[in-house]
């Protein structure tokens, strides 16, 4: 996972249920020198396991506390690692499709 970005939401909303995002994320779009904005919200992502620990220090502090730097990392970490992994099935799908298309027509 490489040039990915992750900052402070600063009142961003969510795109879904309008919920105000704690983080927000740049990831690379496999096989594509674009990007995807992904928020980290506290409405939307409460269900996923990689986002349990993440929204839940964000619930209790506003900002990360210089001593839980190492805790946070991992924690962001978690969730990275699940945005990527979905971006790739994503785009695997894309790919898949976009194949099956191209049998047809040739």
């Amino acid at each position: 996972m490489t040039d990915v970005k992750v900052v402070a939401a600063a009142g961003t909303r969510c795109g879904t249920c309008a919920e105000a995002l704690y983080l927000t994320a740049q990831v690379p779009q496999p096989r594509s020198s674009r990007t995807r904005t992904v928020g980290l919200c506290p409405q939307c992502d409460a269900g996923r396991p990689e986002t349990q620990g993440l929204l839940a220090y964000f619930a209790e502090h506003q900002r990360v506390r210089p001593e839980d730097l190492h805790q946070v990392h991992e924690l962001v970490g978690r969730w990275l690692e699940a945005l990527t992994e979905r971006a790739d099935r994503d785009g695997s799908l894309a790919a898949d499709v976009e194949a099956w298309w191209a049998a047809r027509a040739g």
